[in-house]
């Protein structure tokens, strides 16, 4: 018999999972902070008050603040993606013990339930 229709679920590899994505965010963070520190010895390259410097700086400074929005943005939509990731564990964790529960007080289960025990 095929299990074309089965819902399986392997709850210890997609926590894994989870891990590298927090993983990925810290390193994520990390960037942006040494973007925002790598900004500032560069401030005064265009120069102060020179036509230049009048020209340019307002373009690089809108520049770096997008820059690190855009980054900030990534970082926090890698954290939003782990967080709903790990409820959908909860979800799915609850859901087999909810099932394994229902075979076993069904008629030909054990009707002992799994009393709090893992599956």
């Amino acid at each position: 018999m095929s299990d074309a229709n089965a819902y399986t679920a392997d709850t210890a590899r997609i926590q894994g999972g989870i891990r590298q994505v927090h993983e990925i965010s810290t390193a994520a963070q990390s960037m942006l902070r040494n973007f925002e520190k790598s900004l500032k010895p560069t401030a005064g390259w265009p120069g102060e008050d020179d036509s230049f410097a009048k020209a340019t700086k307002p373009h690089a400074q809108r520049e770096n603040v997008t820059a690190a929005e855009t980054m900030r943005a990534i970082a926090e939509a890698i954290v939003a993606i782990a967080d709903g990731t790990s409820e959908n564990v909860k979800n799915i964790r609850s859901t087999q013990a909810g099932n394994l529960d229902a075979i076993l007080r069904s008629p030909g289960g054990n009707s002992t339930g799994t009393n709090g025990r893992k599956h």
